[in-house]
């Protein structure tokens, strides 16, 4: 090709790209085309702007797990508690036996108090209400509600007797005669 030739197509290029890009010669007027491109240009674009979530990338200290939510804090003390009834056989101390009980010791006093004496030396305060079989303990971090309580009373022998406070199968004793 003779430089005159390239010349000529250069040119003619240019006017195409011009008549493009002023929306003419695609018979179409209303919106204009895209600019051709000639293969070279002078001009840099950039990318879009991001507007999603950018992906998590690794870096060394990535190894550790990472650290689970903070835990929620227990509801205010049992001043939304309801005032505490419990039937005059539930007052007094009952064991557990620190293993298959959930508290080491409960407390329920004749006014509807009650609190729960956990092995670690934590004790919460709070209000119970029995309703026939049932019985719920108003203390901070929750109510605990149990579907079914009743007592049984044994004798050990020698002179021992005792009664069995079983909540939901679980149980606690109180020595009520003996030693």
């Amino acid at each position: 090709m003779t430089f005159s030739r390239v010349r000529t197509l250069a040119g003619a290029m240019l006017v195409a790209v011009i008549v493009a890009g002023c929306g003419g010669g695609s018979g179409d007027s209303s919106r204009p085309g895209p600019p051709a491109s000639s293969g070279a240009t002078d001009e840099t674009t950039e990318p879009p702007p991001f507007t999603g979530t950018p992906s998590p990338t690794k870096t060394a200290d990535d190894t550790e797990e990472p650290s689970p939510p903070p835990e929620p804090e227990p509801p205010s003390p049992t001043s939304d508690a309801p005032e505490g009834s419990v039937p005059s056989e539930l007052a007094g101390e009952w064991d557990g036996d620190g293993t298959a009980a959930r508290f080491d010791k409960i407390r329920f006093s004749g006014d509807g108090g009650v609190s729960l004496l956990f092995n670690s030396g934590t004790v919460l305060e709070g209000t119970a209400v029995a309703e026939g079989t049932s019985l719920t303990l108003y203390v901070p971090g929750g109510p605990i509600a149990y579907e079914h309580w009743s007592i049984d009373a044994f004798d050990a022998g020698y002179g021992y007797t005792f009664e069995n406070l079983r909540l939901d199968g679980v149980s606690y004793v109180c020595q009520i005669a003996g030693g």
